[in-house]
């Protein structure tokens, strides 16, 4: 019965992940694993339970892999289900120690813990797992909107304290229903913060155009070999171009790695130069040379020159082993209107959002290509993540996704116009450039620290204690 319940906490979260259910289902997703931890007397058993119950955000989070990756995908849903098997089996431990209310009470903690510190670079390098956290799930709730304080880790905080308190009232647990009423009570008023410290104050906007092509993979493979197919790859791009500019567009942007070969400083195709023309400024995807190193790169074209611009930092680990990580650079200079800028990745990495804030970018754009994920859930959980940076950074995104869906999203987090998956198309929409920052722009995710604070201080008292107890079984012996 404890792991079907387990399994049931994986499916709701699973299910609560993909545009097929609303994200209030994992308002309780995690309650049927809370009870079934809460009976159980072995940290082992808790572990193995916590583990299948995080298969759920893993099944969804890696499904893009399966495709191109098959003998990789049970891999790393294994992975990331080990740290919930983790803070699974130390509740078990806390529930033996100090009771099942503190228990319960110590589960928003361990939650948020368990995906805080799996993401953190820092920690984990390239291999740390910045994409299955089920703050995504949140995106089409109010609970977004709490991103904007301390990133996703707030998000997953509020989401603990509502299956917590739920489990609390399942459990006859007073107190902890108690807490966890009072915690999202206070917390509601503060939900709208992006709309009361983010501002256009100086009325500035561009006219920002998405091109999405939706080129075939195999097309856009062959173009790197063959001139004709290379032609046909460009085509629905020079076409939405052309409409862009005749609309009015002050910015153009393609998707991620779509010029038909690498490029090496000062090369300007005469075909991509042609495609690019009417555009008066446009931001593209494509590699690029430079001496030994091999990079992701956007390119800026204005006044008939293709320029490197920025660099891809979150390399994905093995698949671009061939490419160099880029560095931070300053924001980009688009009539006047700094522009942040990132690719594929990066949109999915919370501090570089952070950072080209806090260097002064009024807008966020993101060039990606999420076609060898073919029609699985990896697309539209890409577009999810991005929402969640508009929401923290409390600025517009463009994704800009050469296979669909392609979005402009508001610092609400909403997509206020989407282009759909498959389809050649363009949108333009214009882009207030904003200021001001938010709570989490300028400190950072405090929550994820505090709270990783708090797990590491209840390891430590619980170790003490146990120390405690085992010396004094000790003594009594040694009396006797």
């Amino acid at each position: 019965m404890r792991l079907a319940f387990a399994l049931l906490t994986a499916a709701l979260v699973a299910w609560s992940a993909r545009p097929l259910l609303p994200g209030y289902v994992a308002w309780i997703a995690f309650v049927p694993l809370l009870v079934a931890l809460l009976r159980t007397r072995r940290p082992g058993v808790g572990g193995v339970l916590g583990w299948f119950a995080g298969l759920g955000a893993g099944i969804v989070a890696f499904e893009g892999v399966a495709p191109v990756e098959f003998v990789a995908y049970p891999i790393l849903v294994a992975l990331t289900a080990l740290p919930l098997a983790v803070a699974s089996g130390f509740m078990v431990v806390l529930a033996r120690r100090w009771g099942r209310g503190a228990a319960l009470a110590s589960f928003p903690a361990l939650l948020v813990t368990a995906t805080f510190l799996p993401a953190q670079p820092w920690l984990l390098g390239p291999f740390a797992d910045t994409i299955s956290s089920v703050a995504t799930t949140q995106v089409d709730t109010p609970l977004r909107l709490v991103a904007a304080w301390s990133g996703g880790s707030a998000v997953v905080l509020l989401l603990a304290i509502l299956n917590a308190g739920v489990a609390a009232l399942m459990l006859r647990e007073r107190r902890q229903v108690a807490a966890g009423a009072i915690a999202v009570a206070l917390a509601v008023p503060w939900l709208p913060v992006p709309g009361r410290i983010v501002s256009a104050e100086d009325g500035v906007s561009l006219d920002v155009a998405i091109a999405q092509g939706a080129v075939p993979s195999v097309e856009s493979l062959l173009g790197y070999f063959d001139d004709e197919a290379a032609e046909r790859v460009l085509a629905p791009y020079a076409n939405l171009t052309r409409q862009a500019a005749e609309r009015g567009a002050d910015l153009v942007i393609w998707g991620e790695t779509v010029l038909p070969r690498p490029l090496e400083p000062g090369d300007v195709p005469t075909r991509v130069a042609e495609a690019l023309e009417p555009a008066p400024v446009a931001l593209v995807g494509g590699i690029s040379y430079v001496a030994s190193d091999t990079f992701n790169a956007i390119f800026h074209w204005a006044d008939g020159v293709l320029t490197e611009v920025y660099r891809k930092r979150a390399l994905v680990p093995l698949n671009e082993a061939q490419y160099t990580p880029g560095i931070a650079l300053p924001p980009l200079d688009v009539n006047g209107v700094a522009v942040g800028m990132g690719i594929c990745l990066d949109s999915v990495v919370p501090p570089l959002a952070r950072d080209a804030v806090r260097a002064g970018a009024r807008m966020l754009v993101y060039l990606t290509d999420d076609a060898f994920a073919g029609r699985t859930i990896l697309p539209e959980l890409h577009l999810r993540h991005t929402a969640l940076r508009a929401v923290e950074t409390g600025r517009w995104v463009v994704f800009s996704n050469q296979s669909g869906p392609s979005g402009f999203i508001d610092p609400y987090g909403r997509i206020v116009e989407r282009l759909p998956y498959g389809l050649a198309s363009g949108a333009i929409v214009s882009v207030p450039a904003l200021r001001g920052v938010t709570p989490y722009v300028r400190f950072g995710d405090l929550v994820g620290i505090g709270a990783s604070l708090v797990t590491l201080w209840m390891a430590g008292i619980t170790l003490r204690r146990r120390s405690q107890v085992e010396g004094h079984v000790d003594e009594t012996t040694d009396l006797g």
